[in-house]
């Protein structure tokens, strides 16, 4: 019956007695909201209609009215956004001046038609001005130096206008700065902590989350700023002609279609349709003009962007302000042939990426997808991505290869549960460039760390959706009954128009329908139409259910089903059509939300809480022992070996919480005399104790005792030393750490080593013996390396686990000009930042960390203080409550 493979969660969701529909997803239906007769009127009548928008928030009469009434809304004030007195000052300080003015645009939906806005608006107003669309491929997102140097020398701009992008462009527009041009950002994505040195930053995440126009996409922003412009110089007539632009993003970039930008998309599919542009005439006469969402989503859209992902996107600029018809009936042709070549390559590389999932990825273990490969085309990946989203419910990073440049370029798609901008950032020491938002974000990294950031992502999404349970659903807006579902629904929804996010199309649920009869749909037959009867009605209900995968119901099966109602018209005449979403076999026992929501819950697969930074430890360790030499890349593959993990499953472990004793030389005095020899103290940067011999995670060996006397660097060195001392009894003690975070000190304690290692080993030492000498994670130390390498202070090479080191001389340059150096910045703050966690966590959430993939813990409580032990012998330093076995965890 299902359509899509069954992952672990969906398994554990069946197991739990929930229903998987056709599509492997469990519904969700609401109970029956109870609606006034005055709300009812207010929905035209239909307590159907009534009831969907009780549920959507809509709980009073006024409030249906002045949601189904457009003529109420009071559009806002472009004042409100902040910095638009600034942008609008600016522009008009440039046109006066006939200074050069750049619209540095971005190559999707998006950003082609805010720099579409504000060329129209600025050609209006007379000012000098061109723009610029960066090459998908070649250059990427955002602000790059190179073009920034182009269009100060070649082009003569003094003030640049980003659209769609520039936030995250701080030292590009700092550049900019020392070239002698302003810049003006007009943005929407994520903003980062530090804001670029911009005249102006026109941003609507800088409002409050409840204001009108904080879901503003780029083209909103750049209308904004137009609308204010054109009032300024005195034409507030020629606002609302700006809206044919507008409504294109904004549907194409999936805002939420509320407040405002709701208003704007539905006057704005009404100017797009009388639009006399030539661009937008010759796409309309491609696409079914039906003006609605779909009408842009479906068909106007895709084709936009096909030429930014496998082309150029200056030529849909081009397109969309073209006042020759002949030009745009030329552009429109060759955008529908990109979009034909974009649909072929995508369906190759899903099945490419599919296959790759299945053969490589343990679903049962991870919960995200990372992948790439060379040829994969970067301008379809995020497509591809969604597909996938789709498929297996989880987070997607994918990306191309590209071996001439050493790079791997790609993008992310989300799910509700995760936001990727935070696990991009949580992973920024090994990316190049990166940036988005929770649901859709784009990366690049070098080819030799790819590898490691893959493993890196997953790790963190590992983490951050550790309690999520990850089950595919369908929300239902409402249960309908079949006599109500007729043409005068269908038409009734459509004053809830238009539907995108924020206001999806609604979703209902009948129950018990028979299926009739169903039939092929399309050339290819990927669809069907089916239809379906019940006693209730006398006709059957015509439906049809979109890229099926050939799984229907069969004939005179019963069956719930999930749809939409709408409106086909044909030859002059409306009939109704139900959209199937999903369909699953019929359900006798009903649908308990309560319930069903307590279970899904319930079905979580426990795993390890990884601590904070976790993630990037990992990665640290895999990293120096995965990446190559030379360049800007972090380390030589044998410089820093892989530590081999070995199983401590049948093993059981006993901790002691030593963190809050006062006087730990009097602890270490007694634990020498009570356990002699058998004991290993951990420690890698600790000043000396007199009488004690510490060991670094190069040295421990098996011990029956492992006193944890200095918190280790990462996850991962925790890990490696209790697999090679294998204890019975860990005394967690703590002692402060006298490590350098700040990475000049830390180059500076490193280069005293390599002196050292140079005068007296003649240059060699074992990379992880250095890494243990520095009490750092073994990504320090590669980064660190490849930065004085950079310098030219040093050189080296690595073979089979050991480091040959050269000096040569004084730096040439500073540390803080290349990369290297703010990745080793991040790199030891999350070091500190482990240490910290393991300074503050309980024993368990400890003990959960190291124990990988573990299911349950036996017998975990927390530690009694050590003062209220007499060390009088082996079994004082042992509280038997703190015991666990690992025997039976997996």
């Amino acid at each position: 019956m299902l359509d899509k493979e069954l992952t672990i969660d969906d398994t554990q969701a069946v197991e739990a007695g929930m229903t998987l529909s056709a599509r492997g997803k469990v519904w969700l239906v609401p109970k029956v909201a109870a609606v006034t007769s005055e709300q009812t009127v207010a929905a035209m009548g239909s307590e159907l209609i009534a009831r969907l928008l009780h549920r959507r928030g809509f709980d009073s009469a006024d409030k249906v009215a002045a949601f189904l009434d457009s003529s109420t809304y009071v559009m806002t004030s472009p004042m409100e956004l902040p910095d638009v007195d600034k942008a609008v000052a600016r522009l008009t300080q440039a046109i006066t001046m006939k200074e050069h003015i750049t619209v540095y645009g971005d190559y999707d939906v998006d950003g082609v038609t805010g720099t579409s806005v504000l060329m129209t608006v600025l050609k209006r107003l007379g000012a000098s001005v061109d723009y610029y669309i960066p090459h998908r491929t070649t250059e990427g997102y955002g602000l790059n130096l190179k073009a920034v140097s182009i269009l100060a020398s070649k082009h003569r701009t003094k003030l640049l206008v980003t659209c769609d992008c520039g936030v995250s462009n701080f030292a590009e527009i700092n550049f900019a700065r020392s070239l002698g041009v302003d810049t003006l950002v007009l943005d929407h994505h994520t903003m980062p902590d530090a804001l670029p040195p911009a005249i102006a930053i026109v941003h609507p995440k800088r409002l409050p989350e409840d204001h009108p126009l904080f879901h503003l996409p780029g083209v909103g922003v750049a209308y904004k700023v137009c609308e204010a412009l054109l009032i300024d110089h005195g034409f507030p007539e020629e606002v609302e002609s700006l809206l044919d632009f507008v409504v294109l993003g904004m549907i194409a970039d999936l805002v939420p279609l509320i407040g405002e930008n709701r208003h704007i998309v539905r006057n704005g599919l009404t100017a797009l349709l009388k639009s006399p542009r030539p661009g937008m005439q010759a796409l309309l006469a491609q696409v079914k003009t039906s003006g609605d969402t779909d009408m842009v989503a479906f068909g106007i859209a895709p084709r936009i962007n096909a030429v930014g992902r496998l082309a150029d996107a200056n030529t849909a600029v081009e397109l969309l302000t073209t006042n020759d018809q002949s030009v745009a009936d030329n552009i429109a042709k060759q955008l529908q042939l990109e979009n034909t070549r974009r649909q072929d390559i995508c369906e190759k590389i899903f099945l490419e990426a599919d296959k790759m999932v299945k053969d490589t990825i343990d679903l049962s273990v991870d919960r995200c997808i990372a992948i790439y490969k060379e040829g994969w085309h970067h301008g379809v990946v995020g497509i591809v991505a969604s597909k996938l989203v789709e498929k297996y419910n989880r987070p997607v990073f994918i990306g191309e290869l590209e071996p001439n440049d050493n790079v791997v370029k790609g993008s992310a798609r989300g799910v509700e549960a995760i936001d990727l901008y935070e696990v991009l950032k949580a992973n920024e020491h090994l990316l190049n460039k990166w940036g988005g938002h929770k649901m859709a974000a784009g990366w690049g990294v070098d080819s030799a760390k790819a590898d490691v950031l893959c493993r890196a992502l997953t790790d963190t999404c590992n983490r951050m959706l550790a309690e999520d349970p990850m089950i595919s659903t369908l929300s239902i807006d409402a249960e309908a009954i079949p006599f109500s579902v007729d043409l005068g629904l269908a038409k009734g929804l459509q004053s809830l128009a238009p539907f995108g996010m924020g206001n999806r199309k609604p979703i209902f649920i009948l129950r018990g329908m028979t299926c009739h009869s169903s039939r092929v749909l399309g050339k290819d037959g990927k669809h069907h139409r089916i239809m379906l009867e019940h006693a209730e009605i006398t006709q059957p209900l015509e439906c049809v259910m979109w890229n099926t995968q050939n799984v229907i119901p069969q004939d005179g099966e019963r069956v719930d089903v999930a749809f939409t109602p709408e409106v086909n018209t044909y030859n002059g005449k409306d009939r109704l059509q139900l959209i199937l979403t999903d369909w699953r076999k019929e359900n006798t026992k009903g649908d308990d939300i309560d319930a069903l929501q307590a279970t899904i819950a319930r079905v979580k697969r426990p795993s390890a809480k990884v601590p904070v930074g976790a993630s990037s430890a990992q990665a640290n360790s895999t990293a120096a022992s995965s990446a190559t030499t030379g360049g800007a890349t972090a380390a030589s593959t044998s410089a820093l070996p892989p530590t081999g993990t070995r199983d401590l499953r049948s093993q059981t472990t006993t901790w002691k919480d030593l963190r809050g004793y006062e006087n730990k030389k009097d602890f270490l005095d007694k634990a020498t005399e009570r356990l002699g020899t058998d004991i290993v103290l951990f420690a890698e940067t600790a000043g000396e104790e007199k009488g004690f011999s510490f060991l670094d995670r190069a040295s421990a060996t098996t011990s029956a005792n492992l006193i944890i006397w200095q918190y280790p660097p990462t996850s991962n060195v925790l890990r490696e030393v209790l697999e090679r001392v294998k204890p019975k009894m860990v005394f967690l003690v703590g002692q402060e750490d006298t490590s350098a975070y700040d990475a000049s000190g830390f180059l500076k304690r490193l280069l005293g080593l390599i002196k050292y290692a140079c005068n007296n080993k003649d240059g060699q030492v074992e990379a992880e013996k250095l890494a243990a000498l520095m009490g750092t994670s073994k990504m320090a130390i590669a980064l660190a390396l490849t930065l004085l390498r950079k310098l030219h202070v040093m050189d080296w090479f690595a073979e089979e686990g050991m480091l040959f080191l050269d000096l040569i001389g004084a730096p040439e340059g500073a540390p803080e000009d290349h990369p290297e150096f703010k990745q080793l910045a991040d790199s030891l703050a999350q070091v500190k930042q482990f240490r910290q966690w393991m300074s503050e966590s309980s024993i368990k959430e400890i003990q959960l960390a190291v124990a990988s993939n573990q299911i349950e813990l036996v017998s975990v409580g927390e530690t009694d203080s050590l003062e209220e032990s007499a060390l009088t012998g082996n079994e004082d330093l042992i509280d038997d409550d703190q015991s666990y076995s690992r025997e039976g965890a997996i």
